[in-house]
């Protein structure tokens, strides 16, 4: 149950003060950077600041706005008329203890350049006395936004609010701090709106918004590519892309499907152009007795990510040509920006640095916070710089960092400055400004063809919005005929307006473009049952025009639920047996129609059989929950609230218990949940290092789970009922634990005083 951080290193425990972040087994935090080597971090003026970056050769970086224009951006959105709506967390650490973070100092303003220069000069503040404004997504009538605890909607008449936000789900982000909240709010080809350090995703009904289900993703920022795929990170982890379209295999609730589909894109290897002392961990040395090194001991940088936050990837038309699909995270802590180049054989996404031992762009000011970037309607990318001393909040702040904090007066100012950059091409073109919310009928559906892809995307978003049935024609006739990404964006559109039929998607599932192809089966899932069986005759004869669209066809052949259908996608299987999760993909559409198929699946096929089995027996949800009763009942309701909130146990192990990637391994099936309740009672206690061993596969995390039993805040009930909680879901079962049995092994290994454990130890 690691605890990941939203813009620094963290492998600390929870806390309620500033030097919580410390480690009783980290005896020595002697500095190992020479005090001669760290220069002096003054306010740099915004001229002086340019000069501070390094940016890779055929690009420049200019600002857009500047203090006091905005102050502690973190994330934007724009408008269809560009203009910059900007979330200001003004009220993150004002100082180095963090005090009054709690007052509602944030603000949602909207930035405008009105003389077409490339800088805003003018500045509405939209809403004020915001908490820890954290996500905006702009509507023609409103904006949806999250603050530090809740998802609001704000209607609007232009800039100017009408009557007070409405709280859609007051606990949207959930317990934890203001490190473990959902962001994002990122419009996609689906019409959905996917969030980061979330399990959520969102639509727009009228005047409802659907919460759904979906994969949780990442920790700070969300992209997406042309086709709808998703990319997240985490903090020590730059860029994770997934081969498949979002929730492809969610279709089948019955069914306890585990999959990984988070694909590592390059290394984690950073570059700095400064020493960087004022990282959480840094003292970390062979030098002062540990076994692992934060920092390079010839060059005093960090070696590896430890803040990683906002990211795009890049698809704008000022860059020269092959920098489109390029991939960019923030590293706040290092002070630079990585570009990752986004590579994929048979669908699946890989990752190279094409910079070599140089980032994109890297400052020696060590206030450079970067912590999101968008393509842009220009065409070029944004950069938001958060412009502020202290990035590691005061949950996680360990003694050795306050003093780097202090010593170079990181601490202060507390308020009063914020960047925004705009990274252009020296030899490109800047696409001139368009407001494509005054376009109409064929200009509008025109944009959907547009080389740039926020005129495209948000040529989608003003569509969907206006439900305009005038535009119904051209959006049939660009689904026909037109380039592969128009198309695509075309049904889409339609499908966002209520408007998508079966004969809308015929001529894209005979496409020969893969993408054009996987992107209308996946379009299948959201026609009713009477236009999907129009296109059974297609279906069953339909050859995936690459080895990535055969899940995407099994997917589509499932709910269709024809004798013909079936054995198409039994031949489907057999014959594309090798494509990545094709058989999940079958399970996913087999819904209801579990049972007929198996008479003609693979019986040699025993994970199938099983999914098949499991999902017949599960027709009828069950809703018996945990089966416990009484104290034992309450002790579980009370261990799940935990999970999800203080312990913040599920960013490292998923809200569905399966695992994240290089964060934490599975507690679904896990022999370590569900086995001897002391060994489970020790982990929690004091913490455990890698690697680990669950179910015969061998995990690595990046950090160590932190040891929750040097945290007051963790009683021996809670630590009870987080364990009753973790051995009866999911698929586990396991008696329940009891305070009295937790205070037992913390009495027999209190000498251990936090230090974690391994997993020889345990054994």
């Amino acid at each position: 149950m690691r605890l990941p951080t939203f813009a620094a290193f963290a492998l600390g425990t929870l806390s309620l003060s500033a030097q919580q972040g410390d480690k009783k087994e980290h005896g020595n935090m002697d500095p190992v950077v020479p005090e001669d080597l760290i220069p002096p971090s003054p306010v740099l003026p915004v001229d002086q600041a340019l000069k501070s970056f390094q940016i890779a050769p055929g690009f420049v970086i200019e600002p857009v706005a500047t203090e006091p224009l905005v102050e502690k951006p973190v994330c934007l959105d724009f408008d269809p008329a560009g203009r910059i709506w900007v979330c200001e967390m003004r009220g993150y650490m004002p100082d180095i203890d963090g005090k009054g973070e709690s007052e509602p100092l944030g603000r949602i303003s909207v930035l405008e350049d009105s003389d077409g220069d490339g800088k805003a000069d003018k500045k509405t503040v939209f809403l004020d006395k915001v908490l820890l404004p954290r996500a905006v997504c702009v509507y023609n009538d409103g904006i949806l936004f999250l603050d530090e605890n809740r998802l609001c909607w704000q209607k609007r008449d232009g800039l100017t609010p009408v009557g007070e936000a409405v709280v859609i789900d007051g606990k949207f982000n959930g317990g934890g701090n203001v490190e473990h909240k959902p962001n994002g709010l990122m419009p996609n080809l689906d019409n959905y709106l996917y969030l980061a350090k979330s399990d959520k995703r969102l639509r727009r009904n009228g005047d409802k918004w659907q919460i759904e289900d979906t994969t949780f993703r990442g920790q700070w920022g969300i992209a997406r590519d042309d086709w709808g795929r998703l990319y997240h990170n985490h903090n020590s982890a730059f860029l994770f892309g997934e081969s498949l379209a979002p929730n492809l295999l969610q279709g089948n609730q019955a069914v306890k499907l585990k999959f990984n589909d988070n694909n590592a894109l390059g290394s984690n290897r950073t570059w700095p152009i400064r020493v960087t002392p004022a990282i959480n961990r840094a003292y970390m040395s062979k030098e002062n007795g540990y076994k692992e090194q934060t920092l390079d001991p010839k060059t005093h940088k960090l070696i590896n990510c430890t803040a990683a936050a906002g990211i795009t990837v890049y698809r704008g038309t000022n860059f020269p040509k092959d920098w489109y699909g390029m991939g960019f995270s923030t590293e706040s802590c290092a002070n630079l920006v990585k570009a990752i180049k986004i590579t994929e054989k048979d669908g699946k996404p890989g990752g190279t640095h094409p910079l070599g031992e140089k980032e994109f762009l890297a400052s020696t000011d060590e206030r450079f916070r970067p912590v999101n970037v968008y393509s842009a309607p220009d065409g070029s990318l944004y950069l938001v710089d958060m412009y502020h001393g202290i990035i590691q909040h005061k949950t996680y702040q360990t003694s050795y960092l306050r003093q780097q904090h202090l010593a170079r007066g990181l601490d202060k100012p507390g308020l009063g400055h914020g960047r925004i950059y705009r990274i252009r091409s020296t030899s490109g073109k800047l696409e001139p400004k368009t407001d494509i919310a005054a376009l109409q009928g064929l200009d509008l559906v025109k944009m959907l063809m547009h080389d740039n892809a926020w005129h495209r995307e948000t040529a989608q978003r003003v569509l969907v919005q206006r439900k305009d049935a005038a535009t119904i024609p051209f959006l049939e006739k660009l689904a026909a005929n037109g380039s592969p990404v128009a198309r695509v964006h075309a049904f889409w559109t339609l499908e966002g307006m209520g408007a998508l039929k079966a004969q809308h998607l015929a001529a894209p599932l005979k496409d020969k473009d893969a993408k054009v192809q996987a992107s209308a089966l996946w379009a299948t899932t959201r026609l009713d049952a009477s236009e999907l069986s129009k296109l059974e005759p297609i279906l069953v004869s339909l050859k995936p025009a690459e080895i990535e669209d055969a899940p995407y066809l099994a997917r589509a052949l499932g709910p269709v639920g024809t004798p013909k259908a079936l054995e198409a996608l039994a031949k489907l299987l057999k014959d594309e047996s090798k494509a990545r999760f094709i058989r999940e993909a079958a399970i996913s559409g087999l819904h209801g129609h579990e049972a007929e198929f198996k008479k003609l699946a693979d019986p040699k096929d025993k994970a199938l059989a099983g999914w098949l089995e499991q999902g017949e027996k599960n027709a009828k949800p069950d809703t018996q929950g945990p089966g416990l009763k009484g104290a034992e009942l309450a002790s579980w309701t009370r261990g799940k609230a935990l999970y999800a909130g203080e312990a913040v146990c599920f960013s490292c192990h998923g809200p569905d218990g399966s695992g994240v990637t290089q964060l934490g391994p599975p507690l679904d099936g896990s022999e370590w949940i569900t086995g001897k309740p002391e060994t489970l009672v020790k982990i929690l206690l004091h913490g455990m290092t890698g690697p680990v061993t669950v179910a015969g596969e061998t995990y690595t995390p990046s950090t160590d789970m932190p040891a929750l039993g040097m945290n007051p805040m963790f009683t021996d009930e809670k630590i009870a009922d987080v364990m009753t909680y973790v051995r009866n879901e999911w698929s586990n079962k396991a008696p329940v634990v009891t305070p009295a049995e937790v205070k037992k092994v913390r009495e027999a290994t209190k000498d251990r005083s936090g230090r974690p454990w391994t997993e020889a130890e345990l054994k």
